[in-house]
């Protein structure tokens, strides 16, 4: 691991190669980028989003007057000023070949990209906005005013792009409409589920919980705080305060080596995660030491340039990493969607070249503290840290979205990534027990019931569909340390046919392409193990299966992984359902002991009570009691 401190010089460096690499892949009119990637209809002529989405970090650069306006890469010297002036103004003017182009409905990608067009007029003003012709500026308001015409109602966050489109209009003290920023406001407390949380939905109870709740909601509330902030002192400082709430829970999400629990969709913004706490930090939102985010923001930058986050030119890869697959990729990222990264200098930037942040004796994450438990009810989560090993394990019972593979596992995992590609069309059965008709698997998509608890407990009810039959399960997870039971209590469906069984892997095990891991399987004792040396998966079973399979690719597709060019899945298997069953395992990812012995460490008792209550005792140990959720 790099431990050497994160500078101002690093970060200037790896800017400056952004910027080089962005700069090169500009077209001739300078409004849009010519990127490598798998194309969408917003590359058509150009990714615009690629030109958009990088005035994020042009605008903190040049949100201080006093800071030189040029950087160099390699013998190039490139003009901030001169870019970001050139893309704005080109990019709203309709006569350009680089034209963003006018929105052609309610909800229209150019809606988000014009709220950060806003801001960065604003931040910029004194290099740009205030130097702008006649002409240019009305281009540029009649561009932001179709892009922020009201939509007939709010949907998710996007309502927080109409915020800011209007709110830095107001501030450049050109038309506006200040219902339609009261109006997006007020949807805030509609999603809000307390605790810092978001529900990314039309209302709270829909349970869209992640990493939105940093990239828009946070950066978004922070950014219309800076420009208009103060013409509703009341409201602002109750957005400060839930936001510090939120920056109160992001740390332990981090591993010792930067790393992040990934989950969720849009993992292809990368990085852009750290804008959230480093505009909080700006703003005195911050509630932890300066030197901590420090050491949070550099291992994290770090983390992803080390596996390739970057293409070779300093642009940006739609995968998370080199070898990771592309399916992390959804429909809607284009080419330049990734540049949503820039977040994170937007918040960099806005720091003053002598802020404090850079020169604060860096302080450790949660992780290097001490073992942690931290129980998230609004999200349905349980974030279990591990000093020994540094790594950070996400479980979840509640947060559920339209992609099974990125929200519905049970389990994501710094040292354990999941699988995000698809074989056959089905999410593979990593993290997840899956009911099979010996054809097709199913997976959990959606939670109807759930609820998580202390020292670190979960439960669920959900459905899976196969066979032609909807059937019920009833999951409790109880976590110990790297170790978790999983206990299910399935009821088929009487409508399905023929026979259902269940295939349900532990974590993957990730490597580089060419690496041997060390394989056991023991069906004698009824564990399957795989280990790296510095990393290991392994699940047992302990109630109801009857057979299981050695690790190995899913249906022979190494290339599934998020992370990882390669990976290998240890399998247990039901050959055929009771039409009441019930299952219980014991799963493990972490640091390698040898040959599976820690799934030697089963509960010495465990099962349901008559009212439901699911319990689990270790030796020496009190007893955790889960109770049954309530009937649906």
């Amino acid at each position: 691991m790099n431990q050497r401190p994160f500078t101002h010089a690093e970060a200037v460096h790896l800017w400056a190669r952004l910027v080089a690499g962005w700069a090169y892949s500009l077209d001739a009119s300078g409004a849009r980028a010519l990127l490598t990637g798998e194309p969408n209809r917003e590359d058509a002529g150009g990714s615009y989003e690629g030109v958009t989405r990088m005035l994020w970090g042009l605008g903190g650069w040049l949100s201080h007057p006093e800071r030189p306006t040029t950087l160099s890469w390699h013998g190039d010297v490139f003009d901030l000023e001169m870019l970001a002036r050139r893309a704005l103004v080109a990019g709203v003017d309709p006569e350009s070949p680089g034209f963003w182009g006018w929105p052609a409905g309610e909800y229209d990608q150019r809606t988000v990209e014009s709220g950060q067009v806003a801001f960065v007029l604003w931040q910029t003003r004194a290099h740009i906005w205030d130097r702008l012709a006649k002409r240019e500026r009305a281009s540029l308001v009649a561009w932001l005013e179709r892009c922020g015409r009201r939509p007939s109602r709010w949907r998710n966050n996007w309502a927080l792009f109409w915020a800011l489109n209007h709110a830095a209009r107001k501030a450049l003290g050109v038309p506006y409409d200040q219902a339609t920023i009261d109006s997006a406001l007020e949807y805030l407390d509609g999603v809000y589920c307390g605790d810092g949380w978001y529900d990314d939905a039309e209302r709270r109870g829909y349970g869209h919980f992640d990493d939105y709740n940093w990239w828009v909601f946070t950066t978004h509330v922070l950014a219309w705080i800076a420009c208009d902030g103060d013409s509703r002192p009341d409201l602002r400082l109750r957005l400060l305060e839930r936001v510090e709430r939120q920056m109160a829970h992001l740390p332990c999400f981090f591993a010792a080596d930067g790393g992040y629990a990934e989950y969720g969709r849009s993992l292809s913004y990368k990085f852009a995660r750290l804008g959230a706490p480093l505009l909080a930090y700006s703003q005195g939102a911050w509630p932890h030491a300066p030197g901590m985010l420090r050491r949070l923001v550099g291992r994290h930058l770090r983390w992803y340039v080390d596996r390739g986050a970057l293409h070779a030119g300093g642009t940006l890869r739609q995968s998370l990493t080199a070898a990771g697959s592309l399916a992390v990729r959804e429909t809607y990222i284009s080419t330049g969607a990734v540049y949503w990264a820039m977040l994170a200098f937007a918040g960099l930037w806005r720091l003053a070249d002598h802020d404090p942040f850079w020169s604060a004796p860096e302080q450790p994450l949660p992780i290097e503290c001490g073992d942690f438990v931290r129980i998230f009810p609004q999200p349905g989560w349980v974030v279990v840290g591990d000093t020994a090993s540094g790594a950070v394990h996400r479980y979840n019972a509640g947060s559920s979205g339209s992609y099974p593979a990125k929200y519905d596992k049970f389990f994501y995992a710094t040292d354990a990534p999941f699988n995000v590609g698809l074989a056959d069309g089905m999410p593979s059965p990593d993290s997840m027990v899956c009911l099979s008709d010996g054809r097709a698997i199913a997976h959990r998509a959606g939670t109807l019931a759930f609820a998580v608890g202390e020292p670190g407990w979960l439960r669920m009810r959900y459905v899976q569909e196969i066979g032609g039959g909807r059937h019920m399960i009833d999951t409790t997870i109880v976590v110990h340390g790297s170790l978790h039971v999983r206990a299910h209590r399935i009821t088929l469906d009487p409508a399905a046919v023929g026979g259902i069984g269940v295939v349900e892997g532990s974590a993957p095990l990730g490597f580089a392409p060419g690496s041997q891991p060390v394989i056991t399987s023991a069906p004698g004792s009824g564990w399957e193990w795989a280990a790296t040396h510095e990393r290991a998966v392994g699940i047992a079973r302990l109630r109801g299966y009857d057979g299981q399979q050695r690790a190995a690719a899913w249906r022979g597709r190494a290339d599934l992984n998020s992370i990882y060019g390669d990976y290998v899945l240890p399998l247990l298997t039901v050959s055929q359902l009771e039409p009441a069953h019930e299952l219980v395992c014991l799963a493990y990812a972490g640091a390698p002991p040898a040959n599976g012995t820690m799934l030697l460490q089963a509960p010495e008792a465990y099962g349901w009570r008559s009212d439901g209550a699911f319990f689990a005792r270790w030796s020496g140990e009190a007893e955790v009691v889960v109770p049954a959720l309530p009937a649906s």
